[in-house]
């Protein structure tokens, strides 16, 4: 063997861990910790973020309710952590996740909209649905529908053996809103809505505050939309098939016909055109 050869290789091996101790330090090795330590790493934009979270609202739609049942009625056991409003809270289910469930068949007015803000009695419906079930275990049965597109629990809600839809009619603190094909109890909640209204209690004390779509907001402002929520004003043709809703996070989004969430979203405003949503501060629907 050449001995200058040997030579060479031994030489070559010592100074191999140097190099590779050099090049670790250059940060060469790593692209991506060199990026986020100079802060440069491209922020999401913002149709990247809002596909995002349609897309995360497409997976609750599509989500198991748990499925954990309370004895032989075949309700679904939870307990009420928080209350949002009169008709929508969050609860825990035995598998530990935490959702928020819609009470299906009732409407109470609102009291934290984005828009219209609270109308009345909306605080006292809150306040009695906070005061009967904070804290609270409840039992829950589902309809045919089980969540809606915002990917809530629809459901009607048991507490002490008493079923809570019935109790926010019964007060005077709920109207009747039929969305099929939830329509199970709904004979029998237009009888509970109509002795509230002969009595002539709650929302049933304010004349024409109460319409067959919703609540009448702000006197001589016009009728009310799904929801208590006012339609826009006047339109370029007579029957406008644009729905304009405003989520949660106060975004106003419009579904056109054909669209994936067109047939389950409350319209607040209709519109003739694209056009006329846009300049009305609205964003396309991205499903």
């Amino acid at each position: 063997m050449n001995i200058r050869k040997v030579r060479s290789f031994y030489r070559f091996c010592k100074i191999l861990p140097l190099f590779l101790l050099l090049l670790s330090l250059t940060g060469c090795g790593n692209p991506a910790a060199k990026l986020e330590s100079s802060g440069n790493i491209p922020a999401q934009t913002e149709d990247a973020a809002d596909g995002a979270q349609e897309n995360q609202a497409a997976e609750k739609l599509n989500r198991e309710v748990p499925a954990d049942t309370a004895g032989d009625s075949g309700r679904i056991a939870a307990t009420v952590i928080k209350v949002v409003d009169g008709d929508t809270f969050d609860a825990r289910f035995a598998d530990g996740s935490v959702e928020r469930v819609r009470l299906i068949l009732i409407d109470t007015p609102e009291t934290k909209h984005p828009r219209i803000g609270e109308q009345p009695f909306g605080k006292e419906a809150s306040d009695f649905t906070a005061k009967l079930l904070t804290g609270k275990k409840v039992e829950l049965e589902l309809d045919v529908q089980e969540r809606d597109q915002y990917g809530r629990i629809l459901a009607y809600a048991y507490v002490g053996g008493k079923m809570v839809n019935k109790l926010l009619l019964e007060k005077g603190l709920a109207r009747v809103a039929v969305f099929p094909p939830n329509t199970k109890y709904v004979d029998e909640f237009r009888e509970i809505q109509d002795e509230a209204r002969k009595k002539g209690i709650g929302i049933w004390s304010i004349e024409n505050y109460v319409k067959e779509d919703g609540f009448q907001s702000g006197g001589d402002k016009g009728q009310t939309g799904e929801d208590g929520r006012r339609p826009s004003g006047e339109k370029s043709c007579q029957n406008p098939t644009i729905k304009g809703n405003i989520n949660s996070r106060g975004e106003k989004i419009y579904h056109l016909p054909g669209g994936r969430y067109y047939d389950v979203t409350k319209a607040e405003e209709w519109f003739c055109t694209e056009e006329e949503a846009m300049k009305a501060g609205y964003r396309k629907s991205k499903q």
